[in-house]
């Protein structure tokens, strides 16, 4: 077929490969729950939903527009070894008003403690005029993303804790966003010792080292972690683990958040930390977040006595 012509995208996303590539082989026709903005139905015309051979029926909208178009896919290609998957568009399909062919391929490969989706469009068109099918690798892209966060929702968990303090939010925020790097000389109880590897210490993307203690533990620890989100209207900023941390060791993904909320002369420090653990005999992390409540306090008489 010398007129066909291939394009593809990636995605990186947070599931492990074989949790996002099961779904991909037998959720396929739940997209109308996952993602019901961009997929409002799906059939399964042929098949039981999970085999090759299988034909199913969408309905979906591309990316910018409003119109609903049909697709009828069938399932030429499953391969679990290597964790692939074709669709190949039949007839009867909206796409074949512009494409003489179209097949699209899934393949989901390890990557650190998640996976690469890779999309591969292959394509023959009608005619010159047809445009390639740029929204439908931003569909297949959104898609993935919606996937590994129906996927990843449960798998990841939540905790939170607050603390009331006298400092003004302003204060106690530039204090979060810029002195981060000094918490040795802050709270020296728990934290003895901070290193600057990248970035400035103040801006999203910065990347420090702190070795320090947990409450009631006398084992040093050592966590990296990024400033991943620095949000100065919402007095907002993450930060997440990175490998090299003891915390990875308990935990596949560890990202803490702080907010400071006003109220009243004073402000509300919220710490909610988002965590995924190796297993289920891992202990939620209780102990980080009455490290962030001690360290609230310590911010806060800090930023008092000067």
């Amino acid at each position: 077929m010398a007129g066909v012509c291939r394009a593809e995208i990636d995605t990186e996303v947070k599931c492990a490969p074989h949790k996002f590539y099961e779904m991909m082989k037998y959720g396929l026709h739940h997209l109308p729950t996952i993602w019901p903005e961009g997929y409002t139905d799906a059939q399964i015309l042929e098949g039981d939903g999970t085999c090759e051979g299988d034909l199913r029926l969408w309905t979906y909208i591309l990316p910018g527009t409003t119109e609903k178009v049909t697709v009828k896919a069938r399932t030429t290609k499953q391969d679990d070894d290597n964790m692939t998957i074709v669709l190949a568009a039949d007839e009867g399909s909206d796409l074949h008003a512009h494409y003489k062919h179209f097949t699209a391929t899934v393949k989901i490969s390890p990557k650190g403690d998640g996976s690469l989706v890779t999309w591969i469009v292959e394509f023959e068109k009608h005619h010159h005029e047809v445009p390639d099918p740029h929204l439908y690798l931003a569909l297949f892209s959104t898609l993935t993303e919606k996937v590994d966060g129906h996927v990843h929702k449960d798998a990841i968990c939540k905790c939170e804790i607050e603390t009331e303090v006298k400092c003004n939010a302003h204060k106690f925020y530039e204090c979060i966003k810029y002195s981060l790097h000094h918490l040795p000389t802050i709270f020296p109880e728990a934290y003895t010792d901070c290193k600057l590897l990248e970035g400035d210490g103040k801006s999203q993307g910065s990347l420090r080292q702190w070795k320090y203690l947990l409450p009631g533990s006398t084992e040093e620890m050592t966590v990296r972690a990024r400033t991943t989100k620095q949000d100065d209207k919402n007095m907002a900023i993450a930060l997440c683990v990175e490998e090299g941390s003891s915390i990875k060791e308990h935990y596949k993904h560890f990202t803490a958040i702080v907010q400071v909320i006003p109220k009243g002369n004073g402000s509300v420090v919220k710490w909610t930390v988002e965590f995924e653990k190796h297993g289920d005999e891992i202990p939620d992390p209780h102990a980080y977040l009455e490290l962030c409540d001690k360290l609230n306090e310590k911010v806060d008489a800090h930023l008092h006595k000067k």
